[in-house]
Order: C-alpha cells, then sequence, then structure tokens
C-alpha cells in the first residue's frame, strides 16, 4: 500500500508540475502579445523613418498629427509626410491644401493623385497603411507653407492650418552651382568653337573655282 501511495503522489506532482508549467508558459505569451495589442492604434507610423512630428488642433477640438522623414525640410529635398487624425482614419475622407509662400493653392505638382478642386485626396501611405500619408514628395519653394486640412468623418467635417517651414537648399545658389560646375568646360568650348571656324575656312578655300 505505501508503494502505491507513493506512486500515485509521484504521478500527481508531476500533473502539478505540467499543469503549473503549461499556465506559466500561456501567461508568458499573453502578457508578451497583451503591450502589443494595446499599442498597436498608437504605434507611429514608418518606424525608423519619423524624424519629426507637429500636432494640429482641429475645429472640433481634436487633433492631426503630422509626421515628417526629414526635418528641417530643404526646398527640393524629397521626404515622407505621414498624417494621423485622432480615432483613425477608417470611414473618414482626408484633404490637404498645400500653399506655397507665394500663394499658389496647389503647391505639389508633378504627382499623380486624386483631387478635389484644389485640395489632395489623402491616400493611405503605401508603407504604412494605417495612416494617411505622401511618399516622395518635395517642397519646391523656400518659405514658409500653409497646409490645410480637412477631415470628413460621421459627425461632420473638422478643419485645421499647419505651417511648414522650408529652407533653403545647402551650398551656393542653384545658377551659381551650374556656373560652377561648367566652369572648367569653358576652355573646351572656346577649342572647339576655334576649330569649327578654322575648318570651315579650309573648306571655303578648298573648294573648286567655277570655270564657266
Amino acid at each position: 500500500m505505501i508503494r502505491v501511495n507513493a506512486g500515485r503522489t509521484d504521478r500527481g506532482c508531476l500533473v502539478r508540475r505540467a499543469l503549473v508549467a503549461l499556465v506559466a508558459v500561456v501567461a508568458a505569451l499573453l502578457l508578451a502579445a497583451a503591450p502589443a495589442t494595446a499599442g498597436s492604434g498608437a504605434a507611429p507610423p514608418l518606424p525608423g523613418e519619423i524624424v519629426h512630428t507637429e500636432t494640429v488642433r482641429m475645429s472640433d477640438q481634436s487633433t492631426i498629427t503630422v509626421s515628417f522623414t526629414r526635418w528641417p525640410i530643404r526646398a527640393m529635398q524629397s521626404l515622407d509626410f505621414a498624417f494621423e487624425p485622432t480615432g483613425g482614419i477608417d470611414g473618414r475622407t482626408g484633404l490637404v491644401t498645400t500653399v506655397t509662400p507665394t500663394g499658389d493653392r496647389r503647391g505639389l505638382k508633378g504627382i499623380v493623385l486624386q483631387r478635389r478642386g484644389d485640395s489632395i485626396v489623402l491616400p493611405r501611405h503605401p508603407r504604412a497603411r494605417q495612416v494617411w500619408g505622401l511618399d516622395v514628395v518635395s517642397l519646391q519653394e523656400e518659405g514658409t507653407w500653409r497646409f490645410e486640412f480637412a477631415v470628413e468623418g460621421p459627425g461632420g467635417t473638422a478643419t485645421g492650418v499647419l505651417p511648414v517651414p522650408v529652407i533653403g537648399q545647402p551650398g551656393p545658389p542653384l545658377p551659381l552651382s551650374w556656373t560652377i560646375a561648367l566652369a572648367p568646360w569653358a576652355p573646351v568650348a572656346v577649342l572647339l568653337g576655334v576649330g569649327w571656324r578654322r575648318t570651315r575656312q579650309i573648306r571655303k578655300s578648298a573648294r573648286p573655282a567655277w570655270s564657266g
């Protein structure tokens, strides 16, 4: 009887230990998954690429977070924008009007996007589908741009404005850069011109005279 009881006790201990280990594994998996699930809605778009964000207060007191992959922004420098309104983008339409420092309300040109009047209908960002975004665009003019937002949803339309400063390109102005780059070729152009004129003169002098 003692041996049987001891065997049953050992088997019972093994079962309890296995159950405790299984519960511990399940608990660890749940704890590991919980932060990811809880933070999935708040996870920043384009991780590792965003270097600056701005928060725009909208007319209905909500906000839209604007993220940049470059900061400060330089004229004619490519970058990405991400736009994330409070509550997400599902069931909503986002519009942005990009106004240049000189007042052009179609500041972003040359990109194939759906428009409504002067406004761009914001698409989902191709690498961050949970937010709206513009992929590889550039602001051509130096100065302060205006991004005028409108977010349309079941509760109506909210609007907001973000000033976006754009600084000049590094280095000398573009015309001066071209002048410096082409300067070494100036003597070559002169020599080619002289050679062309001499060749033309030789050809003229070598033409046979018309004897009638």
